[in-house]
């Protein structure tokens, strides 16, 4: 039957009986619609991991940018000349040379 034909029966005929409900399209769309719900939920879930997983890396970022700036911090204390200075003196026993000790060579 047509839509013009379901009109018909329902607005102007006097046997409004004579037509017959069929429960398949009911239960087909009652099916997509489970389908759809699914699929929604899988997507949700699908989003919240993967928002979890961005969160869980921005914070991973920010403890290597705190641990970048204090080997930057160690880097600049351990290259300073003072301390190159005590390193040398202490452990290879050097010492500036005195007056007596410059040569000076001449090409």
């Amino acid at each position: 039957m047509s839509v013009l034909e379901v009109l018909y029966c329902v607005f102007w005929s006097e046997s409004v009986t004579r037509f017959q409900f069929s429960p398949w399209p009911y239960s087909v769309g009652v099916v997509l619609l489970s389908i759809v719900s699914i699929l929604v939920v899988e997507q949700v879930y699908s989003f919240r991991m993967d928002y979890s997983h961005l969160q869980s890396l921005k914070q991973n970022e920010a403890n290597y940018e705190v641990t970048w700036g204090q080997l930057l911090l160690e880097q600049s204390a351990l290259t300073q000349p003072s301390r190159l200075e005590q390193a040398a003196v202490n452990r290879l026993h050097m010492h500036a040379p005195t007056k007596d000790e410059i040569v000076i060579v001449k090409p």
